[in-house]
């Protein structure tokens, strides 16, 4: 999954030297979420939607609009520009993009070539498009999830015993996150599941691990403790 793939590569951008009312504008205007800004070319700072809402005017103002279109106009968007800008190139990967948003509390990174040339934005919204493409939640299909003792080979099986009653895997996901020791949380999404195959792998899955199973072709859970 690198960021090549998932970023877009129509980068909107302003100059440094334009002001709040311009960048407002823009925001309202364009559906973007982070605003790179240049001079001379060359990345100085960021803007996000975030620090376009903090900047703006409260609505319990007792100034009018042109009175606060007169205000933000004299105001240079740089000053609420955040620096050094946090950047990623579009060979890392969409886990390193998210872990560096995560730390940095960003909502977006520009992407940069070797030269330190933009060629991309990766948004949080790009990530989440990328997590839907590959867990396969937008579409139908059968859904379980287990909570089992982290073995070699326990994956296998249960995948080999969904195969075995004719579902087609879409994903496989895992992790460790909950804390509890020798134990793993596996999510499997599959396609192709009949009802009866879907309820006999109900049962049989309930003595290893099953927590959650759900048809959600037929809009069927079932939840364990």
């Amino acid at each position: 999954m690198l960021i090549q793939k998932w970023m877009s590569k129509d980068v909107i951008t302003m100059e440094s030297s334009a002001t709040l009312y311009d960048a407002i504008t823009l925001f309202k205007t364009r559906i973007i979420s982070v605003l790179p800004l240049l001079k001379d070319g060359k990345l100085v700072g960021i803007v996000s939607e975030g620090d376009i809402k903090k900047a703006s005017p409260s609505d319990a103002t007792s100034l009018d609009k042109f009175e606060i279109t007169s205000l933000m106009a004299r105001v240079p968007v740089a000053t609420i520009m955040s620096k050094p800008v946090i950047t990623i190139r579009s060979h890392c990967t969409i886990g390193e993009a998210a872990r560096l948003m995560l730390n940095n509390e960003v909502s977006g990174l520009p992407v940069i070539d070797q030269d330190g040339q933009i060629e991309g934005i990766i948004t949080k919204s790009d990530i989440f498009r990328c997590f839907v493409a590959f867990t396969g939640i937008a579409e139908t299909g059968q859904v379980f999830a287990f909570r089992v003792r982290d073995e070699p080979g326990v994956i296998q099986f249960l995948t080999d015993r969904i195969r075995q009653n004719g579902g087609r895997l879409h994903s496989v996901m895992s992790s460790w996150d909950d804390g509890e020791e020798e134990k793993r949380t596996v999510f499997i999404h599959v396609f192709n599941l009949d009802t009866i195959h879907f309820d006999l792998l109900i049962e049989e899955f309930r003595s290893t691990g099953l927590t959650y199973g759900a048809d959600l072709s037929r809009e069927v859970r079932r939840i364990f403790n």
